[in-house]
């Protein structure tokens, strides 16, 4: 029996080999969402396909859910990750905005406080020490 693991929804995609099911926007809608199944090798080699039903259309998180179970079961895999990257409070924020991901932008930052970056920032920028070029 393939075991499922919840992923947060910022969580980072586990290492290889790895199965997860993904949903996310859509990139060029971000009114909608989609499925992806990410297939991830032992030498980090990633693999990706769109989940969609007959139709074309992205196919619901139950179905795609459980078509994903079937194949990893039949091919042996014990493990499968599922992540939901529409779950988090930012994204819920975005969604209920119809998509608008300029709202609350007063709230983002670029830091990695873990790693030690600020991020990139003019303030950082030592603009006096060389000539403008336009």
């Amino acid at each position: 029996m393939t075991a499922i693991t919840n992923l947060d929804p910022h969580d980072p995609l586990p290492d290889g080999p790895a199965i997860i099911l993904m949903r996310r926007f859509e990139e060029d809608d971000p009114k909608h969402d989609m499925m992806e199944l990410i297939v991830i090798d032992s030498d980090q080699s990633e693999r990706t396909s769109r989940l969609l039903t007959a139709d074309g259309l992205p196919m619901p998180w139950d179905q795609a859910e459980r078509r994903v179970i079937a194949d990893a079961q039949e091919a042996g895999i014990e493990r499968l990750y599922r992540i939901d990257r529409t779950a988090g409070p930012r994204e819920h924020e975005v969604e209920v905005h119809g998509g608008d991901r300029t709202v609350g932008m007063d709230a983002l930052d670029d830091y990695d406080l873990e790693e030690g970056e600020r991020g990139s920032d003019m303030r950082d920028m030592p603009l006096n020490e060389a000539p403008r070029k336009f």
